[in-house]
């Protein structure tokens, strides 16, 4: 499970997401710079265009989300169920794997309108010299504000404009939007008292506005409290705030061990870390499962860097 957001702030735009699988991943710090071969496809390996910084995982040169030198930012979240794709190559097209495609895109195109125009172009195939597609849709977000999410059908990856700033999981992006229509009733502010049979009744304290979102972890409801945070967040903010208004909106999400088990497979579905990516400092910052101090990281850190580099995060805290 993945929540994503992304929303406007004084100086620039901000991105981020949670990341949550019933796995242990060793996520770390990926930067790739550019002309790096990056993109494996049917007939070639692409390079990247920009410089480009966020999550990996291991030691994989893959992104699981990012910003580059441009400020286009990308996230790659879980559709479990509702991706489908090409059962092989399509002539004259980028013949890729989910994860190849996430890469390509958040390396090569410095906007949305490129991410929407290069999408276009690429198939997604069952699988590509024995790696197979992970079932992932995309949130892209660039430095103006413009956000889209990219969705695999039959290999083909839809475009959906993304007014609401937000991505979790399944269904698809267009079933979370209709959704929204169960919950005109929120607001931030408070219904102080009302009238049941000529009697008042007062509010016991805040939040009453809020009364009905949905709390649990499924993806639609954690799409309707993402959505409700993000709208209410003042676009006025300066740079620090804004980075921290995202953590903040982040923590509504994080899953804390135990709270959500596969009987099966024994094993707790949890949050392994959140980040939070901003345009005006082509900064990317991450607090992690075992460690939630906030670790910064710039693309400037990596100025004239020309080999990939994943860089460890630091993993216990003192209590």
């Amino acid at each position: 499970m993945c929540t994503t957001i992304g929303f406007s702030y004084k100086q620039g735009q901000v991105f981020g997401r949670t990341l949550e699988v019933g796995a242990a991943l060793d996520n770390k710090v990926l930067f790739v710079p550019k002309n790096k071969e990056i993109t494996k496809t049917t007939d070639k390996t692409y390079k990247s265009k920009y410089n480009t910084l966020g999550s990996g995982f291991f030691n994989i040169p893959s992104f699981g989300d990012g910003i580059n030198e441009k400020g286009l930012m990308g996230s790659n979240n879980l559709f479990p169920g509702f991706a489908s794709f090409s059962d092989g190559p399509v002539e004259g097209m980028i013949n890729t794997t989910t994860a190849q495609a996430f890469d390509f895109l958040l390396t090569r195109c410095k906007n949305v309108a490129e991410v929407k125009e290069a999408a276009e172009t690429i198939v997604i195939l069952k699988e590509l010299n024995g790696d197979e597609s992970a079932s992932n849709h995309f949130f892209f977000m660039d430095d103006s504000g413009e956000k889209i999410v990219l969705e695999p059908k039959s290999g083909k990856l839809i475009a959906y404009d993304n007014p609401f700033g937000v991505l979790t999981n399944a269904p698809e992006f267009h079933w979370h939007e209709t959704n929204l229509k169960n919950y005109l009733n929120l607001k931030p502010e408070n219904t102080k008292e009302s009238q049941f049979n000529q009697e008042k009744v007062t509010q016991t304290g805040v939040g009453t506005g809020m009364l009905g979102i949905p709390g649990d972890f499924t993806p639609p409801s954690r799409f309707v409290r993402a959505a409700y945070y993000v709208s209410n967040t003042p676009k006025t903010m300066e740079r620090n705030a804004a980075i921290l208004q995202g953590f903040r909106i982040l923590a509504q999400f994080d899953i804390p061990e135990g709270a959500i088990v596969y009987e099966n497979e024994k094993q707790a579905h949890q949050t392994l870390y959140a980040s939070i990516m901003d345009t005006q400092a082509r900064s990317f910052h991450i607090k992690n499962q075992s460690n939630t101090d906030v670790q910064t990281f710039t693309l400037n850190d990596f100025e004239g860097e020309q080999e990939i580099k994943i860089v460890e995060l630091a993993k216990t805290m003192n209590l």
